[in-house]
Protein backbone atom coordinates (compact mmCIF):
# COMPACT_ATOMS: atom_id res chain seq x y z
CA UNK A 1 0.00 0.00 0.00
CA UNK A 2 1.49 3.31 -0.82
CA UNK A 3 -0.29 5.38 1.28
CA UNK A 4 -2.98 4.61 3.86
CA UNK A 5 -5.60 7.89 3.69
CA UNK A 6 -7.29 8.38 7.02
CA UNK A 7 -11.46 8.45 6.08
CA UNK A 8 -14.15 11.01 7.02
CA UNK A 9 -17.05 9.56 9.45
CA UNK A 10 -20.08 10.67 9.11
CA UNK A 11 -20.87 11.39 12.30
CA UNK A 12 -17.72 13.33 13.10
CA UNK A 13 -19.05 16.32 10.57
CA UNK A 14 -21.64 18.93 11.66
CA UNK A 15 -24.83 19.36 9.48
CA UNK A 16 -23.46 22.89 8.68
CA UNK A 17 -20.47 21.51 6.84
CA UNK A 18 -20.74 21.15 3.47
CA UNK A 19 -18.79 18.13 2.34
CA UNK A 20 -19.48 17.63 -1.38
CA UNK A 21 -16.56 19.16 -2.45
CA UNK A 22 -14.43 16.09 -0.07
CA UNK A 23 -11.84 14.50 -2.69
CA UNK A 24 -8.67 12.42 -2.09
CA UNK A 25 -5.93 14.60 -0.95
CA UNK A 26 -8.02 16.26 1.63
CA UNK A 27 -10.46 19.02 -0.81
CA UNK A 28 -12.72 20.77 1.47
CA UNK A 29 -15.58 23.24 1.81
CA UNK A 30 -15.43 25.14 5.02
CA UNK A 31 -18.85 26.15 6.47
CA UNK A 32 -18.98 29.57 5.74
CA UNK A 33 -17.29 29.20 2.29
CA UNK A 34 -19.63 27.30 0.80
CA UNK A 35 -22.19 29.76 -0.70
CA UNK A 36 -18.46 31.85 -1.15
CA UNK A 37 -17.40 29.48 -3.77
CA UNK A 38 -18.19 30.44 -7.13
CA UNK A 39 -17.20 33.94 -6.61
CA UNK A 40 -13.74 32.71 -4.74
CA UNK A 41 -13.44 30.67 -8.27
CA UNK A 42 -13.79 27.42 -6.96
CA UNK A 43 -16.48 24.66 -6.63
CA UNK A 44 -18.05 23.29 -3.41
CA UNK A 45 -19.01 20.16 -5.90
CA UNK A 46 -16.04 18.05 -7.47
CA UNK A 47 -18.50 17.13 -10.77
CA UNK A 48 -16.63 20.64 -11.84
CA UNK A 49 -13.29 19.19 -12.37
CA UNK A 50 -14.60 16.49 -13.93
CA UNK A 51 -16.28 18.07 -17.45
CA UNK A 52 -12.60 19.21 -18.64
CA UNK A 53 -8.90 18.22 -17.87
CA UNK A 54 -8.48 21.84 -19.19
CA UNK A 55 -10.09 24.26 -16.42
CA UNK A 56 -7.45 25.15 -15.12
CA UNK A 57 -5.11 26.29 -18.13
CA UNK A 58 -5.79 29.10 -19.99
CA UNK A 59 -6.89 28.30 -24.17
CA UNK A 60 -3.66 28.35 -25.87
CA UNK A 61 -3.47 27.99 -29.16
CA UNK A 62 -1.06 25.31 -28.90
CA UNK A 63 -3.68 23.38 -26.98
CA UNK A 64 -2.87 22.10 -22.89
CA UNK A 65 0.94 21.42 -22.51
CA UNK A 66 2.09 17.20 -21.95
CA UNK A 67 1.86 15.96 -18.47
CA UNK A 68 5.16 17.16 -16.53
CA UNK A 69 6.53 16.10 -14.53
CA UNK A 70 6.02 12.17 -14.33
CA UNK A 71 6.50 10.91 -11.12
CA UNK A 72 6.92 7.22 -10.03
CA UNK A 73 5.93 6.78 -6.33
CA UNK A 74 7.87 3.90 -4.56
CA UNK A 75 6.55 1.03 -2.93
CA UNK A 76 7.93 1.04 -0.14
CA UNK A 77 8.05 -1.30 3.62
CA UNK A 78 5.57 -0.34 5.97
CA UNK A 79 8.44 -0.07 8.58
CA UNK A 80 9.32 3.04 6.66
CA UNK A 81 6.05 4.60 7.89
CA UNK A 82 4.83 4.47 11.14
CA UNK A 83 1.04 4.33 10.39
CA UNK A 84 0.52 4.06 14.60
CA UNK A 85 0.62 7.94 15.05
CA UNK A 86 -2.77 8.47 13.35
CA UNK A 87 -3.56 11.12 10.83
CA UNK A 88 -0.98 14.26 11.97
CA UNK A 89 -2.31 16.26 8.16
CA UNK A 90 -3.68 18.95 10.06
CA UNK A 91 -0.13 19.51 12.45
CA UNK A 92 3.11 21.57 12.14
CA UNK A 93 4.65 17.93 11.26
CA UNK A 94 1.74 16.46 8.50
CA UNK A 95 3.32 17.12 5.45
CA UNK A 96 4.55 13.74 5.10
CA UNK A 97 1.38 12.25 5.22
CA UNK A 98 -0.64 15.05 3.28
CA UNK A 99 1.67 15.77 0.47
CA UNK A 100 1.78 11.73 -1.07
CA UNK A 101 -2.09 12.03 -0.36
CA UNK A 102 -2.03 14.95 -3.03
CA UNK A 103 0.21 13.59 -4.95
CA UNK A 104 -1.96 10.49 -5.76
CA UNK A 105 -4.59 12.54 -6.82
CA UNK A 106 -2.80 14.28 -8.88
CA UNK A 107 -2.41 13.45 -12.34
CA UNK A 108 1.32 13.29 -12.05
CA UNK A 109 1.47 9.70 -11.13
CA UNK A 110 3.14 7.45 -13.34
CA UNK A 111 3.51 3.29 -12.94
CA UNK A 112 5.96 3.63 -15.15
CA UNK A 113 9.67 4.21 -13.88
CA UNK A 114 11.43 4.04 -16.91
CA UNK A 115 9.28 7.40 -18.17
CA UNK A 116 9.31 9.11 -14.85
CA UNK A 117 11.41 12.88 -14.37
CA UNK A 118 10.88 12.00 -11.13
CA UNK A 119 10.89 9.21 -7.66
CA UNK A 120 8.83 10.17 -4.91
CA UNK A 121 10.23 8.32 -1.27
CA UNK A 122 7.27 7.82 0.21
CA UNK A 123 8.75 7.27 3.73
CA UNK A 124 7.84 9.32 6.62
CA UNK A 125 11.64 10.47 8.03
CA UNK A 126 9.62 12.03 11.01
CA UNK A 127 7.52 9.20 11.80
CA UNK A 128 9.36 7.50 12.88
CA UNK A 129 12.52 9.09 12.51
CA UNK A 130 14.22 6.99 9.75
CA UNK A 131 17.51 6.91 8.85
CA UNK A 132 18.48 8.04 5.10
CA UNK A 133 20.65 4.97 5.18
CA UNK A 134 18.09 2.61 5.79
CA UNK A 135 15.92 4.42 3.26
CA UNK A 136 18.38 4.20 0.17
CA UNK A 137 18.79 1.11 0.91
CA UNK A 138 15.15 0.05 0.39
CA UNK A 139 15.66 1.83 -2.58
CA UNK A 140 18.36 0.12 -4.18
CA UNK A 141 16.16 -3.09 -3.47
CA UNK A 142 12.72 -1.93 -5.25
CA UNK A 143 14.59 -0.61 -8.49
CA UNK A 144 17.45 0.59 -10.25
CA UNK A 145 16.77 4.18 -10.72
CA UNK A 146 18.42 5.30 -7.62
CA UNK A 147 21.07 3.96 -8.45
CA UNK A 148 20.91 5.24 -11.56
CA UNK A 149 22.39 9.34 -10.80
CA UNK A 150 22.96 8.20 -7.34
CA UNK A 151 19.64 9.79 -5.99
CA UNK A 152 19.51 13.56 -8.27
CA UNK A 153 16.05 12.87 -9.38
CA UNK A 154 14.25 11.38 -5.84
CA UNK A 155 12.64 13.38 -3.64
CA UNK A 156 12.09 13.41 0.06
CA UNK A 157 9.42 14.93 2.38
CA UNK A 158 10.78 16.37 5.73
CA UNK A 159 8.31 18.17 8.25
CA UNK A 160 11.47 18.46 11.04
CA UNK A 161 12.51 21.37 12.93
CA UNK A 162 15.97 21.50 10.81
CA UNK A 163 15.62 19.92 7.39
CA UNK A 164 19.04 18.52 6.18
CA UNK A 165 20.39 19.28 9.68
CA UNK A 166 18.46 16.65 11.56
CA UNK A 167 20.15 14.01 10.13
CA UNK A 168 23.71 12.51 10.50
CA UNK A 169 23.65 10.85 7.21
CA UNK A 170 22.29 12.88 4.66
CA UNK A 171 25.28 12.81 2.62
CA UNK A 172 23.79 9.18 1.52
CA UNK A 173 20.78 11.38 -0.29
CA UNK A 174 23.54 14.67 -0.89
CA UNK A 175 21.56 14.86 -4.54
CA UNK A 176 18.52 14.52 -3.81
CA UNK A 177 15.64 16.96 -3.69
CA UNK A 178 14.66 17.76 -0.04
CA UNK A 179 10.45 19.49 0.09
CA UNK A 180 10.80 20.80 3.57
CA UNK A 181 10.15 23.62 6.07
CA UNK A 182 13.78 25.36 7.12
CA UNK A 183 15.93 27.05 4.54
CA UNK A 184 18.75 27.70 7.17
CA UNK A 185 21.71 28.23 4.27
CA UNK A 186 24.54 27.38 7.18
CA UNK A 187 25.05 25.83 10.75
CA UNK A 188 28.13 25.69 12.71
CA UNK A 189 26.34 23.88 15.38
CA UNK A 190 26.88 26.85 17.87
CA UNK A 191 23.47 26.60 20.02
CA UNK A 192 24.79 28.17 23.39
CA UNK A 193 27.28 30.75 22.93
CA UNK A 194 28.80 31.06 27.12
CA UNK A 195 30.07 34.54 27.09
CA UNK A 196 32.16 33.79 30.03
CA UNK A 197 33.58 31.24 28.29
CA UNK A 198 34.39 31.85 24.64
CA UNK A 199 35.21 35.22 22.69
CA UNK A 200 32.04 36.60 21.31
CA UNK A 201 33.73 36.24 17.43
CA UNK A 202 33.52 32.67 18.15
CA UNK A 203 29.80 32.94 18.42
CA UNK A 204 29.58 35.01 14.97
CA UNK A 205 28.20 32.71 12.38
CA UNK A 206 29.45 35.05 9.68
CA UNK A 207 32.44 35.80 10.74
CA UNK A 208 33.16 31.78 11.62
CA UNK A 209 32.47 31.26 7.91
CA UNK A 210 34.58 33.99 6.63
CA UNK A 211 37.51 34.00 8.21
CA UNK A 212 37.30 30.15 7.62
CA UNK A 213 36.96 30.63 4.03
CA UNK A 214 39.50 33.14 3.66
CA UNK A 215 42.60 31.22 5.75
CA UNK A 216 41.46 27.70 4.65
CA UNK A 217 40.82 27.15 8.20
CA UNK A 218 38.22 23.86 8.18
CA UNK A 219 34.70 24.67 10.15
CA UNK A 220 31.92 22.69 11.07
CA UNK A 221 29.02 23.86 8.47
CA UNK A 222 26.20 22.57 7.43
CA UNK A 223 23.38 23.23 5.27
CA UNK A 224 20.22 22.74 6.03
CA UNK A 225 18.83 23.64 2.56
CA UNK A 226 20.56 22.91 -0.78
CA UNK A 227 19.61 26.08 -2.85
CA UNK A 228 18.25 25.41 -5.90
CA UNK A 229 18.03 21.85 -5.54
CA UNK A 230 15.89 21.89 -2.29
CA UNK A 231 12.24 23.20 -2.02
CA UNK A 232 11.73 25.55 1.09
CA UNK A 233 7.35 24.96 1.64
CA UNK A 234 4.82 25.93 4.05
CA UNK A 235 3.94 23.66 6.75
CA UNK A 236 0.79 21.74 6.49
CA UNK A 237 -1.16 23.65 9.81
CA UNK A 238 -3.28 26.60 9.49
CA UNK A 239 -5.82 25.20 7.28
CA UNK A 240 -9.44 23.55 7.64
CA UNK A 241 -9.01 20.06 8.09
CA UNK A 242 -12.35 17.72 6.85
CA UNK A 243 -12.89 15.31 9.34
CA UNK A 244 -11.40 17.63 12.84
CA UNK A 245 -13.68 20.16 13.45
CA UNK A 246 -11.17 22.00 16.23
CA UNK A 247 -9.89 23.12 12.98
CA UNK A 248 -12.74 24.78 11.51
CA UNK A 249 -12.14 27.98 13.93
CA UNK A 250 -8.68 28.66 12.35
CA UNK A 251 -10.46 31.48 10.18
CA UNK A 252 -9.34 33.46 7.46
CA UNK A 253 -10.94 36.37 6.31
CA UNK A 254 -10.69 34.70 2.25
CA UNK A 255 -13.10 32.36 3.36
CA UNK A 256 -15.04 33.36 6.82
CA UNK A 257 -17.44 36.14 6.45
CA UNK A 258 -17.19 36.76 10.20
CA UNK A 259 -13.51 37.88 9.39
CA UNK A 260 -14.33 39.47 6.00
CA UNK A 261 -13.82 43.25 5.56
CA UNK A 262 -12.61 43.89 9.00
CA UNK A 263 -10.79 47.04 9.64
CA UNK A 264 -6.91 46.22 9.75
CA UNK A 265 -5.93 48.49 12.79
CA UNK A 266 -2.88 47.17 14.31
CA UNK A 267 0.52 48.08 12.23
CA UNK A 268 2.37 44.95 13.06
CA UNK A 269 1.02 42.09 15.26
CA UNK A 270 3.19 39.09 16.68
CA UNK A 271 2.22 36.99 19.78
CA UNK A 272 4.20 33.70 21.15
CA UNK A 273 7.19 32.87 22.98
CA UNK A 274 10.18 35.34 23.45
CA UNK A 275 12.61 34.57 26.53
CA UNK A 276 12.35 30.66 26.71
CA UNK A 277 14.31 30.84 30.65
CA UNK A 278 11.93 32.99 32.00
CA UNK A 279 9.97 30.73 34.05
CA UNK A 280 13.99 29.91 35.54
CA UNK A 281 14.86 33.32 36.89
CA UNK A 282 18.49 31.90 38.32
CA UNK A 283 18.68 30.55 35.11
CA UNK A 284 17.94 33.66 33.24
CA UNK A 285 19.77 35.98 35.41
CA UNK A 286 23.39 34.06 35.43
CA UNK A 287 23.54 32.83 31.77
CA UNK A 288 21.51 35.42 29.98
CA UNK A 289 22.62 33.99 26.79
CA UNK A 290 21.15 30.56 27.32
CA UNK A 291 18.50 30.68 24.82
CA UNK A 292 19.73 33.88 23.08
CA UNK A 293 20.07 31.74 20.12
CA UNK A 294 16.30 30.83 20.11
CA UNK A 295 14.86 32.70 16.87
CA UNK A 296 18.01 34.07 16.28
CA UNK A 297 17.32 36.99 18.89
CA UNK A 298 14.83 38.55 15.60
CA UNK A 299 11.49 37.97 17.66
CA UNK A 300 13.39 39.21 21.18
CA UNK A 301 14.97 41.91 19.58
CA UNK A 302 11.86 43.32 18.44
CA UNK A 303 9.72 43.05 20.95
CA UNK A 304 11.73 44.39 23.83
CA UNK A 305 12.16 47.63 21.35
CA UNK A 306 9.00 47.99 20.13
CA UNK A 307 6.48 46.10 22.69
CA UNK A 308 4.89 49.75 23.56
CA UNK A 309 5.42 51.54 20.18
CA UNK A 310 2.29 52.62 18.81
CA UNK A 311 0.54 50.31 16.87
CA UNK A 312 2.19 47.60 17.73
CA UNK A 313 0.48 44.72 19.09
CA UNK A 314 3.78 42.15 20.49
CA UNK A 315 2.81 39.50 22.81
CA UNK A 316 5.10 37.40 24.46
CA UNK A 317 2.72 34.52 25.13
CA UNK A 318 0.51 32.69 22.18
CA UNK A 319 -2.92 34.94 21.89
CA UNK A 320 -5.18 31.03 20.81
CA UNK A 321 -8.41 32.14 21.39
CA UNK A 322 -8.24 35.61 19.70
CA UNK A 323 -4.99 35.04 17.34
CA UNK A 324 -6.94 34.30 13.40
CA UNK A 325 -8.73 37.96 14.36
CA UNK A 326 -5.27 39.54 15.51
CA UNK A 327 -4.00 38.32 12.27
CA UNK A 328 -7.26 39.51 9.91
CA UNK A 329 -6.81 42.74 11.73
CA UNK A 330 -2.99 43.90 11.27
CA UNK A 331 -1.06 45.49 8.63
CA UNK A 332 1.79 43.65 9.03
CA UNK A 333 2.86 40.25 11.16
CA UNK A 334 6.23 39.30 12.23
CA UNK A 335 7.51 36.18 10.56
CA UNK A 336 10.40 34.71 12.63
CA UNK A 337 11.59 31.04 13.00
CA UNK A 338 12.17 29.59 16.53
CA UNK A 339 15.05 26.59 17.21
CA UNK A 340 13.64 25.40 13.85
CA UNK A 341 11.69 26.45 11.46
CA UNK A 342 8.89 28.82 12.18
CA UNK A 343 4.88 28.92 10.59
CA UNK A 344 4.33 32.38 10.72
CA UNK A 345 4.87 33.21 7.60
CA UNK A 346 2.37 30.94 6.08
CA UNK A 347 0.06 32.32 9.25
CA UNK A 348 0.14 35.76 8.17
CA UNK A 349 0.27 35.19 4.08
CA UNK A 350 -3.30 32.95 4.48
CA UNK A 351 -4.77 35.79 6.64
CA UNK A 352 -4.26 38.19 4.82
CA UNK A 353 -1.62 40.12 6.76
CA UNK A 354 1.85 41.40 5.39
CA UNK A 355 4.95 38.75 6.75
CA UNK A 356 7.67 41.01 7.74
CA UNK A 357 10.08 38.34 7.76
CA UNK A 358 12.93 38.47 9.89
CA UNK A 359 15.26 35.75 9.43
CA UNK A 360 18.74 36.18 8.39
CA UNK A 361 20.12 33.95 6.12
CA UNK A 362 17.00 31.39 6.29
CA UNK A 363 15.09 31.38 3.15
CA UNK A 364 11.22 31.15 3.76
CA UNK A 365 8.77 29.01 2.17
CA UNK A 366 8.68 29.56 -1.91
CA UNK A 367 11.09 32.30 -1.50
CA UNK A 368 13.48 30.88 -4.52
CA UNK A 369 10.09 29.77 -6.39
CA UNK A 370 7.99 33.27 -5.90
CA UNK A 371 8.16 36.84 -5.92
CA UNK A 372 7.46 37.29 -2.37
CA UNK A 373 8.66 41.12 -2.44
CA UNK A 374 5.17 41.85 -3.95
CA UNK A 375 3.44 40.56 -0.62
CA UNK A 376 6.01 40.24 1.85
CA UNK A 377 8.99 42.46 3.67
CA UNK A 378 12.61 41.13 4.46
CA UNK A 379 14.43 43.17 6.92
CA UNK A 380 17.91 42.19 7.85
CA UNK A 381 17.92 41.76 12.03
CA UNK A 382 20.58 45.12 11.65
CA UNK A 383 17.67 47.03 10.24
CA UNK A 384 15.12 46.26 12.84
CA UNK A 385 15.45 48.91 14.94
CA UNK A 386 14.03 50.97 11.91
CA UNK A 387 10.89 48.79 12.07
CA UNK A 388 8.76 51.88 12.87
CA UNK A 389 9.45 54.35 10.25
CA UNK A 390 10.30 51.16 7.51
CA UNK A 391 6.40 49.99 7.48
CA UNK A 392 5.18 53.47 7.82
CA UNK A 393 6.75 54.24 4.19
CA UNK A 394 4.99 50.78 3.10
CA UNK A 395 1.96 52.33 4.50
CA UNK A 396 2.41 55.89 3.05
CA UNK A 397 3.24 55.32 -0.56
CA UNK A 398 0.91 53.06 -1.90
CA UNK A 399 2.96 49.67 -1.49
CA UNK A 400 0.29 48.22 1.45
CA UNK A 401 -2.64 48.34 -0.76
CA UNK A 402 -0.77 47.01 -3.58
CA UNK A 403 0.88 44.21 -1.37
CA UNK A 404 -2.69 43.23 -0.33
CA UNK A 405 -4.53 43.13 -3.25
CA UNK A 406 -1.71 40.31 -4.63
CA UNK A 407 -2.23 38.22 -1.38
CA UNK A 408 -5.65 38.12 -2.50
CA UNK A 409 -4.55 35.85 -5.20
CA UNK A 410 -0.99 34.65 -3.33
CA UNK A 411 -2.25 33.35 -0.20
CA UNK A 412 -3.68 30.39 -2.30
CA UNK A 413 0.00 29.17 -3.04
CA UNK A 414 0.76 29.24 0.80
CA UNK A 415 -2.36 26.39 1.59
CA UNK A 416 -2.05 22.91 0.23
CA UNK A 417 -6.08 21.58 0.87
CA UNK A 418 -8.15 21.77 -1.89
CA UNK A 419 -10.43 23.49 -3.36
CA UNK A 420 -8.93 26.63 -2.44
CA UNK A 421 -5.24 25.76 -1.99
CA UNK A 422 -2.55 25.65 -4.36
CA UNK A 423 0.80 24.92 -2.76
CA UNK A 424 1.22 21.26 -4.50
CA UNK A 425 0.71 23.20 -7.89
CA UNK A 426 3.91 25.40 -6.91
CA UNK A 427 5.88 22.65 -6.31
CA UNK A 428 4.90 20.30 -9.33
CA UNK A 429 5.39 23.80 -11.21
CA UNK A 430 9.16 24.04 -9.79
CA UNK A 431 9.38 20.22 -10.57
CA UNK A 432 8.35 21.10 -13.96
CA UNK A 433 10.30 24.26 -14.89
CA UNK A 434 13.85 21.88 -13.82
CA UNK A 435 12.61 19.37 -16.52
CA UNK A 436 11.88 21.54 -19.07
CA UNK A 437 15.26 23.67 -18.38
CA UNK A 438 13.49 27.35 -18.16
CA UNK A 439 14.81 30.31 -16.53
CA UNK A 440 12.08 30.60 -13.50
CA UNK A 441 8.60 30.32 -12.40
CA UNK A 442 6.21 33.71 -13.99
CA UNK A 443 3.52 34.04 -11.15
CA UNK A 444 1.34 37.17 -12.50
CA UNK A 445 -0.72 38.47 -9.47
CA UNK A 446 -2.96 40.55 -11.29
CA UNK A 447 -4.38 37.80 -13.75
CA UNK A 448 -3.44 35.48 -10.97
CA UNK A 449 -1.50 32.95 -13.16
CA UNK A 450 1.20 30.86 -12.97
CA UNK A 451 3.75 29.86 -15.59
CA UNK A 452 5.95 27.37 -15.35
CA UNK A 453 8.01 28.08 -17.99
CA UNK A 454 6.46 26.22 -21.09
CA UNK A 455 4.23 29.39 -21.38
CA UNK A 456 1.05 28.17 -20.61
CA UNK A 457 -0.60 29.68 -18.32
CA UNK A 458 -2.36 28.19 -15.02
CA UNK A 459 -5.68 30.13 -13.66
CA UNK A 460 -5.34 29.54 -9.64
CA UNK A 461 -8.70 31.38 -9.84
CA UNK A 462 -10.27 28.11 -11.09
CA UNK A 463 -10.77 24.61 -9.77
CA UNK A 464 -9.11 21.85 -12.05
CA UNK A 465 -7.36 18.89 -12.10
CA UNK A 466 -4.17 18.76 -9.48
CA UNK A 467 -1.16 19.53 -10.52
CA UNK A 468 0.10 21.44 -13.53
Amino acid sequence: MLFACVSVHAQHVPPSLDLSGLRLGGDMVYPEATQQASRMGGSSSSSSSSKSGRTLLEDTPQGPPPIRPKIYIYELPERLRNASVGDVTDTFYGLEQLFPELLLASHHVTKNGNEADFFYVNAWLSFPKTTVRDIVAALQEAGPWWDAKQGADHIFVHSGEKGRCDFTDTEQAIKSVLIHHFGLLQNTHRPICNLDEVWGAHCDDEMIVSEAAMFGRPVIQDACHLPGQDIVVPPSTYEFHPGKPHTWTAGTPYLNDSLKGLPRTDMLFYSGKIDLDADDPELSKNQPWHDARYSLGARQSVYKMFKKAPGFLLLNHHSHDDYYSHLSTSVFCLATAGWGWGGRMKAAVTRGCIPVIVQDGILVEFEEQLPLKEYAIRVPLWMSHKLPPILAVFNNTGHVANMQKALECTWRLHWWRRPYGRAFEVVMCELKRRVLKADRIKLDTDECTLDCGDGHRINLLKEGPMGV
